[in-house]
């Protein structure tokens, strides 16, 4: 790379609230730089009516696109172009993701820049050193990740231009998504599975005895016979237990271990955005956008990332740090999650820039509270990950009554390790067990002794909040860390209305589950969690190079029209309860309006034109 000092740089970034930062880093270093923002997305895929069905898209061209400036950036496109003149060189240094490699095409396409005027820099920090080494070592345009992000948007318009239509016409649905509508489709699959659940009844027992003024609850195991149960099914069953325990209850055994647990890795998009969802009760969407402002102040690392894997630069940088600071022992290698093989490359994990900067000092200078919350969260998270586990002492004591056995389970935590600084386990639903005080001997019959049964119910699975829907959707292979908050927020929207709030539960409306069952009975082969995730996996196939844009989209196009073509959905629909026409006696049946309202008609328009409206 040649020498840019003495030479007018141009930056040009993807928020405003970076430009400050990187100017200063730069002007630092020596570089007579302007820096710039993009605001984002500077183009859109306009309609245009010679495409198919005015999407902007050429499908009988190679699917080419009707790509323009969009409105809302005609001053800023303005603004950068006299900044071009200005420069001899432009640094294109947006986000380090698809979308970020997408914007940066568009800037050279739109601002017209040469092959020698430009070059593309990219950092997953906004530090001093980060930024510099950015500017110092660019990168080359990969057009095949410029081409994945152009299918996405392709894929995207053909979508929903071809099958919002129908979803308005038949269910007065206001829109089909490829990704949205998958994320509908697992809220309403949740919702009929438990709307079709049938509870079963169990019992469990338990041994409530004292030792020394305490009281201990033993769960009731099993027996010889039956072996080890965890519940039991009838009240015949329980009557049986207890008649059987007609002795002392004696301590059988005593088993005792120690168990390390491990910490989880630093974040990645999907478990920060559930973990600030669970400990601060944060959307998905007010989650990113303080991660976002951490990120624009050179707090933290880029925020949409599949990766959990720290930088090899940065290891030294917090293995210095926990040393100083925990002790010579106590750094341990930083764990890395499961890897799934659908990983961008390029890509590390969420962190903290910093480890110095302790939540603590962060306070000091911060105003906004959340914004501190959001921080020591990740900051406790990336510096937990390279300490060393947690230690417990685990305790089972089996008790006898004439061959019925009980469980008293004992867990006491020996060695914080990097509890620490962090327990990720204070949300969770898992028991982690009481801790005995006292101590049993072998064969030390029990006193106080009393029977206690409590009858139960099975329950369904929950209904998804918004963190445990994101987790679902990684889980599934839906999205990718960049457009997790974006299904949500589609999904959640009022104006569309497909599904709603309830406390911390997505709870799908009548609109939203009709619309699900629409998509499920006539285009399945597209709104499926499988077909999405294979379009993800190829979208990510087309950004490595292992498969052209166009021969997706031909074979995409192909299944699309396939199931348009073999859509039997029709307006009419027979209901039982829609009553009789009072003008001639037949039955009246439901239809559809072309504005997707409902109403009650006579079949045998249109001899006889009988219809009524059907009241909400």
């Amino acid at each position: 790379m040649e020498n840019l000092k003495g030479k007018k740089l141009l930056v040009i970034v993807e928020s405003p609230n970076k430009c400050a930062h990187v100017r200063e880093y730069l002007q630092k270093a020596g570089y007579t730089v302007k820096v710039m923002a993009s605001v984002g997305h500077i183009m859109q895929l306009a309609d245009d009516r010679k495409s198919f069905k005015n999407s902007g898209v050429y499908v009988d061209d190679g699917f080419k696109l009707n790509l323009k400036i969009a409105e809302s950036s005609n001053r800023t496109v303005e603004g950068l172009k006299e900044a071009v003149k200005w420069a001899d060189k432009v640094a294109l240094m947006t986000d380090p993701d698809r979308e970020g490699f997408l914007i940066s095409w568009s800037l050279i396409k739109f601002l017209k820049l040469s092959k020698d005027k430009y070059f593309r820099a990219v950092t997953h920090e906004i530090t001093p050193k980060a930024v510099v080494h950015a500017i110092e070592n660019p990168i080359q345009m990969d057009d095949n990740i410029v081409d994945a992000g152009l299918a996405r948007m392709t894929l995207d318009k053909l979508v929903g231009y071809t099958l919002s239509p129908l979803a308005r016409t038949y269910v007065g649905a206001k829109s089909v998504g490829r990704c949205q509508s998958v994320g509908l489709k697992i809220i309403a699959d949740r919702e009929r599975e438990i709307q079709n659940f049938k509870p079963e009844v169990y019992f469990d027992l338990y041994l409530n005895f004292k030792k020394n003024k305490t009281n201990f609850k033993a769960k009731y195991v099993g027996n010889a016979a039956v072996g080890q149960i965890d519940r039991l099914k009838t009240k015949e069953e329980v009557k049986a237990v207890i008649a059987a325990c007609t002795k002392d209850y004696i301590i059988e055994g005593i088993d005792q271990k120690q168990k390390q647990e491990s910490p989880k890795p630093p974040f990645n998009t999907p478990s920060f955005q559930q973990e600030a969802s669970q400990k601060l009760g944060l959307s998905v969407k007010d989650a990113m956008a303080v991660a976002q402002k951490l990120f624009e102040a050179g707090r933290i690392t880029y925020m949409r990332t599949d990766d959990d894997e720290m930088s090899p630069e940065f290891i030294p940088i917090i293995e210095k740090y926990i040393k100083a600071t925990y002790g010579a022992k106590s750094y341990n290698k930083p764990r890395v999650g499961k890897k799934t093989g659908d990983e961008q490359a390029g890509h590390e994990c969420l962190r903290i820039t910093d480890p110095a900067l302790t939540p603590e000092i962060l306070e000091k200078n911060e105003p906004n509270a959340l914004v501190c919350k959001v921080y020591k969260l990740i900051w406790q998270r990336t510096i937990a990950s390279c300490l060393p586990n947690a230690i417990f002492s685990e305790t089972g004591y089996l008790i006898d009554n004439n061959g019925q056995k009980f469980l008293l389970a004992s867990k006491e935590l020996l060695s914080e390790g990097y509890r620490v600084v962090y327990n990720y386990k204070e949300d969770d639903d898992d028991d982690d067990g009481a801790v005995v005080k006292e101590t049993f001997t072998k064969g030390e019959v029990l006193k106080n002794t009393k029977l206690e049964e409590q009858k139960k119910e099975t329950k369904p699975k929950p209904r998804f909040s918004e963190a445990t829907l994101v987790k679902e959707l990684q889980k599934q292979g839906v999205g990718r860390p960049s457009t997790y908050a974006s299904i949500v927020e589609t999904v959640l929207s009022e104006s569309r209305g497909y599904a709603k709030k309830d406390g911390k539960v997505i709870v799908p409306t009548e609109r939203g589950m009709q619309l699900s069952a629409f998509l499920d009975r006539n285009f399945s082969n597209i709104i499926n969690i499988g077909y999405t995730r294979e379009m993800e996996e190829s979208l990510d196939k087309i950004a490595s190079g292992k498969l052209t844009k166009s021969k997706y989209l031909n074979a995409f196009f192909t299944d699309l029209m396939e199931s348009i073509k073999n859509n039997k959905e029709t307006s009419v629909f027979a209901n039982d309860d829609a009553g009789t026409c009072p003008q001639c006696g037949a039955k009246l049946v439901i239809k559809r309006s072309r504005f997707g309202t409902l109403f009650k008609a006579c079949p045998n328009y249109p001899q006889c034109k009988y219809a009524e409206s059907i009241k909400k």
